[in-house]
């Protein structure tokens, strides 16, 4: 009984272990990056309507979306200053209907902005296909 028992606790520890090897690694918290953030301006210099426009910051589940930007237009919103963690960021759009979106990216701070004012947070859908951000004031 006793053999059999230390079997059980084994297959059940060894289950344990399997079930914390698969498990996702926790990702380290980022800190404020001294920063703050109180709005979001999105671009369109196409020479066409985009349309479905969203920056999503996936750590967070947050997002900014506009559905239709003209062409050579912008949509933007403003929202109380938050704190800039340095979460990658995802941006999405449809050109004719078309779904781009670029890959997951750092927004980096330019050397040139002054941290004891909040910023804005640029988004850019340049080309056709590509789109980037940036920080500006």
């Amino acid at each position: 009984m006793i053999q059999r028992r230390n079997w059980l606790l084994f297959l059940f520890l060894l289950q344990v272990i399997l079930l914390l090897a698969c498990a996702p690694a926790q990702e380290k918290k980022s800190e404020p990056t001294g920063i703050e953030i109180d709005g979001v301006i999105i671009r369109n210099e196409l020479a066409f309507p985009v349309t479905e426009v969203q920056l999503l910051v996936p750590r967070s589940g947050n997002f900014v979306a506009c559905g239709n930007i003209m062409a050579r237009s912008q949509c933007s919103t403003r929202f109380p200053s938050r704190d800039y963690y340095a979460n990658k960021v995802i941006i999405s759009w449809k050109e004719y209907g078309q779904p781009h979106s670029t890959g997951p990216f750092v927004i980096k701070i330019p050397d040139n902005v002054d941290l004891d004012r909040p910023a804005l947070l640029e988004v850019i859908i340049f080309n056709i296909g590509q789109a980037g951000a940036k920080l500006v004031q």
